[in-house]
């Protein structure tokens, strides 16, 4: 094998946490805040696709390996306000783009969305419905954290329509989580899917994260080996990658405990070949599902999509995000608000649009995001001449044998599914972002 690549897009640091990565450079092609308003605008009554990604970022605690922008706050009135400004951005965008407008795809990211209270939650969706339609054939998903998952939580959020659960796992290793600072314990989590499971959800999901202090190809082994006892419907594997000069807290994370990058290669190969090895089928570069997930079923039909929130077997479309920190995915941009919470807060009690960054996106651009896209969920490319002959990114990629080409017919190779994991995989939010728009580039 050559070696692994670090990737030229991932997002750029600063100092500390008052310099937050921007992921998008402001030039003579960014937009400002009156051509997003312009922009929205323009796409009323356009009848495209719409998705909804809803970012809350509060926690009880911080992880040491955390690596989202998130506020640790015990003080539910912080809460409320930000939801009462999140009523405000939803309205400014809806004004302009129309009301009621069903959702392909509904999602609540953190955070820790079930950090919430009840009564937030209601108050959430109340806000959210008021806005958009969610039908019965919207795709809804929310993060959770399993310890908070009661019963009587989990009866509410599908009563409120929610119907896949991402539980957020890590790693099941004790010494793995003492190192970061979590604890799931096996019988909560068997409670929590179970209850999950009676409770209706149609699909639970739980995340491997690898390249964590403390971990070896054994300790992996053993988890992804407990997961599959969990029976969850998919599971997703992404790796580690610290940045201590963004985020303070993972300073105190034990640097001579982390695995090398050979280490994180022998980890993800044995938790992909134990995967399989248990009757999950291999999707896309970093997912693993059950034969019967409609991911699998979308893998097999030539029909698998993805976006900033993860997989999905449907067109979503435009991809709106709300709240600090939000990412959005329109077809003619990109756009990122405004990463901390007082001046997401201070631009829209002005009545502005909260964008802190973004850049158009030509025609020909589109062309290729959305072709490439195809190519990663997928492995194979046809009919793709007039792409080959624009993109620069497909031929270095051919050179380096991720990919083959042959005539008009574009396909990754074994080796590229391997190494484009390590290449394009990571648990950070505004990496997965950095990825999908350095695509169109």
């Amino acid at each position: 094998m050559s070696p692994l690549v670090t990737p030229p897009f991932a997002p750029r640091g600063g100092a500390d946490d008052d310099a937050l990565p921007e992921l998008f450079s402001t030039t003579e092609l960014g937009l400002t805040p009156a051509d997003y308003a312009e922009l929205l605008a323009s796409k009323h009554g356009s009848g495209d696709d719409i998705s909804v990604h809803v970012r809350l970022p509060f926690c009880p605690s911080r992880c040491l390996n955390c690596d989202h922008h998130t506020t640790v706050t015990h003080n539910s009135e912080t809460i409320d306000e930000y939801i009462a400004d999140l009523e405000r951005e939803i309205g400014m965008v809806t004004d302009r783009i129309g009301r009621g407008l069903p959702l392909t795809q509904l999602h609540l990211g953190g955070g820790t969305p079930n950090y919430l209270s009840d009564t937030q939650l209601v108050h959430l969706m109340d806000v959210i419905d008021r806005h958009f339609h969610i039908g019965s054939d919207t795709e809804t998903s929310l993060e959770a954290n399993p310890k908070r998952c009661s019963p009587s939580q989990l009866t509410l959020l599908h009563g409120l329509g929610f119907r896949s659960l991402d539980l957020q796992i890590r790693d099941l290793d004790s010494s793995v989580q003492l190192a970061i600072g979590r604890s799931h314990s096996l019988s909560v989590l068997e409670d929590v899917i179970a209850s999950a499971r009676a409770e209706g959800f149609e699909t639970i999901s739980m995340d491997l994260v690898y390249g964590l202090p403390n971990q070896s190809v054994d300790t992996v082994r053993n988890t992804v080996r407990n997961m599959v006892v969990l029976n969850p419907d998919r599971i997703m594997c992404q790796t580690f990658s610290p940045r201590p000069s963004v985020f303070k807290h993972q300073r105190a994370l034990d640097v001579d405990g982390l695995p090398s990058l050979a280490d994180k290669v022998a980890m993800f190969n044995t938790a992909s070949d134990t995967l399989m090895g248990c009757g999950y089928e291999w999707v896309g570069l970093d997912c693993f599902a059950q034969e019967h997930d409609a991911l699998t079923r979308a893998k097999h039909a030539g029909k698998l999509h993805r976006n900033w929130v993860g997989y999905t077997d449907r067109h979503t479309g435009d991809l709106y995000g709300f709240g600090a920190d939000a990412i959005s995915q329109l077809r003619e941009a990109n756009v990122q608000n405004k990463v901390q919470l007082r001046e997401w807060h201070e631009a829209l009690r002005q009545g502005e649009l909260p964008l802190c960054t973004g850049e158009r996106i030509s025609e020909s651009e589109q062309r290729q995001q959305a072709a490439l896209n195809t190519l990663l969920c997928n492995l194979e490319l046809s009919d793709c001449a007039d792409l080959l002959e624009d993109s620069d990114l497909l031929h270095e990629l051919a050179s380096q044998g991720f990919v083959e080409i042959s005539d008009d017919k574009v396909s990754v190779t074994e080796y590229g599914r391997f190494a484009l994991h390590q290449r394009w995989s990571d648990a950070s939010p505004h990496f997965r972002a950095a990825r999908g728009m350095a695509l169109a580039s």
